[in-house]
Order: C-alpha cells, then sequence, then structure tokens
C-alpha cells in the first residue's frame, strides 16, 4: 500500500500573527484555557481495558486536563472511553497492512481536524515526528519507547520520560522531561503482604519472567505471573523458557486489570522487576510502590530514578542480588513507598509536568 506524506500547513482560522501572539501572552499569564489535540494510538483503545502502556499514559493525560478546565480533542482508537470534550477515531486505519501504516492514516487524519486547537501533543512515534515540522502548530511528541522513526527527524521536539532516556538520546530535540504518573487513587496502599513474590508485565525475554522464575525457584518461593499470552512473535521462547516451569509454586494468572490488580500487587512479598534492557521508566515499578510492596529491579535505565534503593525497594545487579533482597523486602515500609509515588509519580504530578511544558513551548512558538 504507497503511502505520500504530505504537506500540511494547519492554520488558525481567525487570527492574525499579533493576534495569536497577544493571546499566547496573555495565556501565559492568566493560565487561560488551553486547546489541546492529543493523538493517542490507532492499536489500543485509550485508556486500555488491559495492557497499553502509551494508550494508558494518553488517556489519564486527556482526562486529567479536561478535568482542569482545558479543553481536550483525543484521536484514539475506536472504543476509547475517555472522558474528554471530543473523542474521534479514523475506520481508514483498517486499511492498514502494518503497525506502522495504521499510525501514518490515524495521525495523518488527525491533523486535519485541529486548526483550532493551540498544540498537538503525539504519543505516535511510528508517525507523529514526520509530521512535526509540517504543520503551523506547536507539535511535541512523547518518547515511550525509541522508534527508528524518530532519529530520521531529530529536529522534531519530544518529551523524554526519564532523566536517563533523556542523556542517551544524543542530537534529539529534548523540549523537556515528564516523567509517567499512575492514578494512585485506585490503588489502595497495604500495610501487610503475603509471601508470593509477583511479576507483572508482557512475556517478552526484555522483561524478564524467565529470571523472576530462576528467583523464586532458588528461594523456594511463590510466583505470580501476571501478563497476557504471548504474541505471535515471542510464542517460541515462552513455550521454551517459561511454560516448562508453570504448575506448582510457578502460577500463571493471564492479565489483570482494575482492583484484582490492586489486590495482587498490594499482598505481594515484592514485585520482581529483572530487565535485561534499559526501560526508560518502568509504571510496574511505580504501581508497585503505591501499594507499599516493595520493587526490586536490576539497576538499569530509568529504575535508578524511581526507586530509592534500600528505602522503597532495591536496586540490584543479578539474579543473585536480586535473591538476596527478596530476603530483605521486610525491611521496606509500605507508607514509605507510597509517598514516594505521591510525591513524584502521580498522575497530578504528570499532569502537572505537561502543563509546565505545554506553556513553556507556546512561548516559543
Amino acid at each position: 500500500m504507497p503511502f505520500i506524506l504530505p504537506t500540511i500547513r494547519v492554520r488558525y482560522p481567525s487570527a492574525s500573527a499579533q493576534g495569536l501572539l497577544s493571546s499566547l501572552n496573555y495565556f501565559c499569564k492568566a493560565q487561560s484555557t488551553v486547546r489541546i489535540a492529543i493523538i493517542s494510538t490507532p492499536h489500543l483503545p485509550t485508556p486500555p481495558r488491559g495492557y497499553g502502556a502509551s494508550e494508558r499514559i494518553a488517556g489519564i493525560l486527556a482526562e486529567g486536563l479536561q478535568q482542569r478546565g482545558h479543553y481536550v480533542r483525543l484521536f484514539a482508537c475506536e472504543g476509547s472511553t475517555a472522558r474528554v470534550a471530543e473523542c474521534r477515531s479514523f475506520p481508514d486505519t483498517r486499511l492498514a497492512q502494518t503497525f506502522d501504516q495504521s499510525e501514518l492514516i490515524h495521525v495523518e487524519h488527525a491533523i486535519r481536524e485541529v486548526a483550532d486547537c493551540d498544540l498537538i501533543h503525539n504519543h505516535c512515534l511510528a508517525a507523529g515526528p514526520a509530521f512535526a515540522e509540517r504543520v503551523d502548530l506547536p507539535f511535541l511528541t512523547t518518547l515511550h519507547y525509541i522508534h527508528p522513526l524518530v532519529q530520521a527527524y531529530p529536529r522534531a521536539p519530544y518529551v523524554a520520560i526519564s532523566d536517563h532516556q533523556r542523556q542517551t538520546l544524543g542530537e534529539l530535540n529534548i523540549a523537556g522531561r515528564v516523567y509517567n504518573g499512575i492514578d494512585v487513587d485506585g490503588l489502595p496502599l497495604s500495610e501487610t503482604h503475603d509471601d508470593y513474590l509477583l511479576f507483572l508485565g508482557r512475556f517478552h525475554p526484555n522483561k524478564g519472567a524467565d529470571l523472576a522464575i530462576e528467583v523464586a525457584q532458588r528461594l523456594g518461593r511463590r510466583l505470580v505471573l501476571a501478563a497476557p499470552s504471548p504474541p505471535q512473535d515471542q510464542q517460541v521462547w515462552f513455550d521454551q523458557n517459561v511454560r516448562p516451569h508453570l504448575g506448582g509454586r510457578i502460577e500463571w494468572l493471564g492479565p489483570i486489570e482494575g482492583e484484582e490488580k490492586a489486590r495482587l500487587i498490594g499482598r505481594a512479598a515484592a514485585t520482581l522487576i529483572p530487565l535485561r534492557w534499559d526501560e526508560p521508566f518502568g509504571l510496574v515499578i511505580a504501581e508497585s510502590m503505591a501499594c507499599g510492596t516493595p520493587p526490586i529491579a536490576f539497576r538499569r535505565g530509568a529504575a535508578p530514578e524511581i526507586i530509592v534503593d534500600g528505602v522503597t525497594g532495591f536496586l540490584v545487579d543479578d539474579v543473585e542480588g536480586m535473591v538476596t533482597a527478596v530476603e530483605r523486602a521486610d525491611e521496606i515500609a509500605p507508607a514509605t513507598c507510597r509517598a514516594r509515588v505521591e510525591n513524584h509519580f502521580s498522575t497530578e504530578r504528570m499532569i502537572d509536568g505537561y502543563l509546565t511544558l505545554f506553556r513553556r513551548y507556546l512561548t516559543r512558538s
């Protein structure tokens, strides 16, 4: 399916340059309402009903900005339920043959409908950066991961989600850093814990479910794996490294959400996060701490920014270190874990961060 990337100039319908500058100056002084177009992905509903990190963040942000009195127009997958002023989807994305093509159709359609907005906040990394210099509105893209297309458009403005990510992005134009935020109210604090260990995430070598199994087996502890079925491209890895160990002390629940997820995290003795890659943030780490359950993570990626080692969890270098840390999990105070999240990684902190960035960026544009 051939695609031609158009040059699209989106303009305000009735404002002169002088009038626009005046309105922006007034906005910055009075902190008036902003009209924000948020482009989530066409792959999963926003917010998602199961796993979907970028869609979850886009949904939390869209609803949070709307609740603060700003106007939000959300472009998202069909079936999205975010409570915003307008939520639009594009059935044409069904014509796409690949992940990247669906994002291209989605973003191209979206930017044709944003002329009356002040700013575009994009979450589609497979297509959005290519349009950043083709619209006459401020256009920010959050780096939930690093798609190869990002490197082809280094001048497009990006938002990093951790300092570690920002420091490893080379020549990319980073407009600012905003940590991801989680709904702390939806994750009740638990002061008491059971004996099981928890792995929460996806079945992918980078996530290290097999290493979590090794830790549990060495300790003779029960491990609960809360993860959706592996995608087709990871089925062989799953069959070789995870499936043979299921049963007995190693239990696979499948995907969980809502109150069930909160209970499972809150009752765990510790959450194991043996990542094989430098994850740019780590929502599971923050969710675990919010429930008062100490996360035990390999010392890489953004984990050292989220966990205060020995205070809200443990940072380790290998499986041996993780085994030792599990035996110290009861040294961590649940209330201290939760306070760390409330002060740094809540939805309110994330929304504050984006609003500050939006206002600063609007004055530059």
